[in-house]
Parts: C-alpha cells; structure tokens; sequence
C-alpha cells in the first residue's frame, strides 16, 4: 500500500547492490513521503549515485560511508531511524571469500546492526535473507513447495548459507527484544530465492559465458534440478510491504 510508510525515518544498508538499489527505488517511487532515507554501503556506485540525484529534493537522502562491522557508525547511523531495511551481506557460494570476512560481514554485522537499533531505539528491522538458509542440502534433496513450517534437513555445505542462518537465527531472535525507550523491536526475515533482473552483475557473467561457449548455458546443478528464480522488483516489493 503507497504511503504506508509516511513520515517515517529510514535506513537502507547495501543500498549499492542489486536489491538494495532497487528498494531505494522502490521506496521512492510508492513511498515518497518519507521523511528520511539514509542510505549505507562502503561505497557508492554511479548508479546509486544518478538515483539519488534524480529523487533529490522528494524525501531527505543521506549517504553514510562505513563499514558494517564498526559499531559506533553503525550506532551513529540508527540514531533518530524508526526502521532498518538491512540487506547488506557478502553472497559467495563458491568459496573465493575467506570464513572469517563472510562471517564478520554477514553474521558479525548483522549483530551489531541489531544491538545499534535497540540503543538507538529503532522499532522495526526487515533483514533481507536467503533461500540458502533451508538448502539444499548436501543430499541435494528437493524442497517442494515449502515454506516457514516445512521440516527439512538443513545441514548447508556452503559457508555463505551457514552465515545467512545464523544471521537470520540472530534477527528472528531479536523480535520483541525491549528498546532503551520502553518500546519493542519488530524485525521480519524474507528468504528470497535466487534474484534475476535487470543489473544482475551474476546474470550478466553467465550471459557472457553462454556467448563464449556457443550460446548454451553452464549447468549449475544436477539436469533434473528445477528452481524458481524471483525478479528484483517482486523481491525489493516484498521488503517494501513488509515494512
């Protein structure tokens, strides 16, 4: 619903990457009247950027440059927000990145951004998670239809999955957590399954892939594997509505 959101201060982490630049789209366009939107990465891109320009003057922007391990910006940049939108993480299912950095980032991070909003007084937190919470498993056993209640097991062979269950662990157990103020923290998990859409940096390597190799595709799986892959826009809604 447009306008839900009216009045409210808001901050965006990874606003830079493929969801949250389409959020702060998103945000912008159904949700104007905002009062504030502070936008955190660790660094801003050109199209961020050329967004940022073309909204100006709509809702008050503000860019915050830091890192989400630092507790102090993380304290500084919740002060006076009434919700986080967090989406900021490091996605490796490949193992090019360190243990230790994904679970600093991912897991560390997201702590820390938790028990910046409870000082700070910020009442609700949607955390941006990922169908690589539930699996698959290292079976490769199929998940049918599933959803919250679904029994499976979950025993995840990538570091990058293990880190986004524990975030989301940490976020699901903060819900009703008291606030300095008297007041209770809400905070919501959404798993998105894999995002596809326009600027996907991921689709955009495999497309060029396929080129080199003929046309055809690299298979990722098993041949009998089948997934539903969501767009960017439906994704990005979905946090908007949770919010």
């Amino acid at each position: 619903m447009a306008g839900s959101l009216g009045g409210l201060h808001c901050l965006l982490t990874g606003a830079s990457g493929f969801l949250g630049h389409r959020i702060l789209q998103l945000l912008m366009e159904e949700e104007g009247d905002l009062a504030e939107i502070r936008i955190m990465d660790k660094e801003f891109s050109a199209d961020l950027l050329g967004t940022c320009d073309r909204f100006q003057g709509k809702t008050m922007l503000n860019l915050l440059q830091g890192d989400i391990r630092d507790q102090e910006f993380l304290s500084q940049s919740c002060r006076g927000m009434e919700l986080v939108i967090h989406t900021a993480a490091i996605i490796d299912t490949v193992g090019r990145i360190s243990r230790d950095v994904l679970v600093a980032i991912n897991v560390t991070g997201t702590e820390r951004l938790l028990e910046a909003c409870v000082q700070n007084n910020v009442r609700y937190f949607v955390y941006t998670s990922s169908v690589e919470v539930v699996g698959p498993n290292m079976r490769g056993d199929p998940v049918v239809d599933g959803d919250e209640e679904l029994q499976y097991d979950s025993k995840l062979s990538f570091t990058y999955g293990q880190t986004k269950k524990l975030a989301e662990k940490r976020v699901l157990g903060a819900n009703g957590r008291a606030l300095r103020d008297g007041g209770t923290l809400m905070t919501c998990s959404l798993r998105s399954m894999y995002i596809y859409g326009e600027a996907s940096q991921f689709l955009l390597l495999h497309l060029d892939e396929a080129i080199t190799n003929g046309g055809v595709f690299h298979r990722l799986s098993r041949k009998e594997a089948l997934v539903n892959p969501a767009y960017v826009g439906n994704v990005a809604w979905a946090h908007v509505q949770a919010s």
